[in-house]
């Protein structure tokens, strides 16, 4: 799970929003992406922008947890 924040985070240990959420993206596989049903695609879409506002708004705790919650799904 720590592996998508890993590089995400800087010396201070601060959550790079951007780079974690584009990551996020990074790591699916194309023919992983292309088995997701439409609305699962969405709930997942929703819960990553989810965790991107909560990093811009400062909320790195709830931010970090979607994206570990995320980096542990399967697809």
């Amino acid at each position: 799970a720590l592996s998508l924040l890993g590089g995400a985070a800087s010396a201070q240990d601060k959550l790079d929003c951007g780079k974690a959420y584009k990551g996020f993206w990074d790591k699916i596989e194309r023919e992983k992406y292309a088995k997701i049903s439409p609305e699962q695609l969405a709930g997942v879409s929703r819960m990553a922008l989810r965790a991107y506002d909560a990093c811009q708004a400062g909320d790195e705790q709830d931010a970090r947890a979607l994206f570990e919650r995320l980096d542990r799904m399967k697809f």
